[in-house]
């Protein structure tokens, strides 16, 4: 067991059931155990004192630590520690060095992209933090031999297939 910090959860074990069984009604689900997924989440300040393209405040920017990719955060999330069994942690596969460097790499490119500039602002990291996101692995058709497994987002509810 560990402790993590983590996103509250926004589904239960029986609202995903209930949820996917009336949006595909004649099919069973079942949530079968809760992972969690980890990401690192950087908030830098931006201060670039140009004539025609000053830019100053906050970007946050939230890396996956298993696919290695960027996002744009807007706030940082609300975490809660929890203690988790190991087996339901999904290991980290980056260092907080590595996810800096890719969340700069990032920033610089949309910032570049969105507000038209050439030269990018200097960024200065103010809080950089690990934290888990929940998903439940459900598993679809549970009596059927041609059952299958997704993934829900325990936070926002949106599924994907596995």
């Amino acid at each position: 067991m560990r402790i993590i910090n983590a996103e509250q959860l926004g589904f239960s074990q029986e609202e995903i059931k209930q949820q996917l069984e009336q949006l595909d009604q004649g099919r069973t689900y079942q949530a079968q155990r809760l992972v969690y997924y980890p990401y690192i989440i950087f908030e830098f300040t931006i201060d670039r004192r140009r004539f025609f393209h000053p830019l100053k405040g906050y970007v946050g920017c939230t890396i996956d630590g298993v696919n290695k990719i960027g996002a744009l955060a807007d706030t940082f999330p609300e975490l809660a520690k929890v203690e988790v069994s190991d087996q339901n942690i999904i290991a980290l596969d980056l260092t907080f060095a590595e996810a800096k460097k890719i969340a700069e790499d990032f920033l610089y490119n949309s910032i570049s992209a969105r507000k038209k500039v050439i030269t990018a602002p200097k960024l200065n990291l103010t809080k950089q933090e690990l934290f888990y996101r929940p998903y439940w692995v459900v598993e679809g058709d549970v009596d059927l031999p041609s059952h299958f497994f997704i993934t829900v987002d325990a936070v926002s509810g949106k599924f994907h297939p596995l």
